[in-house]
């Protein structure tokens, strides 16, 4: 490890952490990135650098459908031209700053960090619920210190359920024992189980109003480089759900964007996303809630764990079985890295 994939679409933000007329700075893939929106509301992103003396654009100002620097008042349009130097007419050839593909989908801005002409919109994954009025979000942003690997391995392991989140999401402690099925291709490791007859989880049991034994589902299929949507959920055991009957229970799509700062700190976009309840605050609290305290629980452990590793590897350490699944992730992506740096070794 060591390096990113820069062909890729990355969440900088939710939709609603950009306002109108004010830029926000982000770090993504160790590149200082500037993000606003232009008259029409529009997303554009910048680097965050301004070519004259360096200051940061994300300290100025919207100005109509340009970033003003605060510092000397150059303006630059969203495809990172300088349009106007307020002390001279003239503009020189290299009064410019690079500029990033961004597009606003699924309720999240995401930014291209590699080559511009590679950008294909068709490469963000297909999460329709995050933009669907049969759906409720409610979503968050946690800053992690650590690795975003360490966070796509948590993620793809099932068995840290049962002991990390025991007040959470957690059930039975045999569900720390059933099998899970795998499926990998080129860009993707798609993790599923069922849990039949099982007592429900705590925060599930209280969405859900469970008195008795649960059949619970757990798909998770995470996309290079680094998002994942579990599709999750509940229903009161013998009532049909593995055969796709799921009315006597609840559905919750678990959505994670997950945007690497550096080597070592993450930012960490996550949505619980409900088809019942619409209408229900104390339901979107219950489930807002109750959702940032089990990341939060992932997020202490790996930051903890970050610190013991020191750096990125995870050489040295032991692998058991239920490290399938991230051992698959983090081969895939080592070898995409390969190919786009054409290193033919992965």
């Amino acid at each position: 490890m060591g390096a990113f994939l820069k062909n890729a679409w990355y969440a900088a933000m939710w939709s609603g952490e950009l306002p109108d007329g004010a830029p926000e700075a982000r770090r993504i893939l160790d590149e200082p990135v500037v993000l606003f929106r232009d008259r029409d509301g529009a997303p554009a992103a910048l680097e965050d650098r301004c070519c004259h003396r360096a200051a940061p654009l994300s300290l100025g100002r919207c100005v109509g459908d340009a970033l003003e620097c605060g510092y000397h008042g150059l303006q630059f349009d969203r495809a990172g031209k300088c349009i106007r130097i307020p002390v001279q007419d003239r503009i020189p050839d290299n009064a410019h700053v690079r500029s990033y593909p961004v597009i606003e989908k699924w309720n999240a801005v995401w930014v291209w960090m590699g080559d511009p002409a590679a950008a294909d919109e068709a490469l963000i994954p297909d999460y329709f619920w995050m933009d669907d009025p049969n759906w409720m979000v409610t979503c968050g942003t946690i800053r992690m210190k650590g690795n975003y690997q360490l966070l796509i391995d948590n993620l793809l392991d099932f068995t840290h359920v049962t002991y990390l989140h025991r007040d959470t999401i957690a059930g039975e402690e045999r569900e720390g024992e059933a099998p899970v099925e795998v499926e990998r291709t080129d860009n993707s490791v798609t993790v599923s189980r069922w849990l039949l007859d099982y007592d429900p989880p705590p925060l599930f049991a209280r969405a859900g109003g469970f008195n008795g034994k649960v059949d619970r589902w757990q798909y998770t299929r995470w996309t290079a480089p680094s998002t994942l949507a579990f599709d999750v959920g509940c229903a009161a055991a013998g009532t049909g759900a593995p055969a796709g009957n799921r009315d006597q229970g609840i559905s919750i799509w678990s959505t994670h964007l997950i945007t690497p700062e550096d080597e070592t700190h993450t930012q960490y976009h996550w949505a619980y996303v409900r088809n019942f309840g619409l209408d229900d605050p104390e339901m979107t609290r219950l489930l807002h809630d109750g959702a940032k305290a089990t990341f939060m629980e992932d997020v202490v452990m790996i930051e903890a764990q970050q610190e013991r590793l020191g750096g990125v590897s995870i050489e040295g350490c032991m692998d058991i079985a239920a490290d399938g699944p991230p051992l698959q992730m983090r081969r895939i992506m080592d070898t995409l890295i390969a190919a786009e740096s054409g290193d033919a070794r992965p």
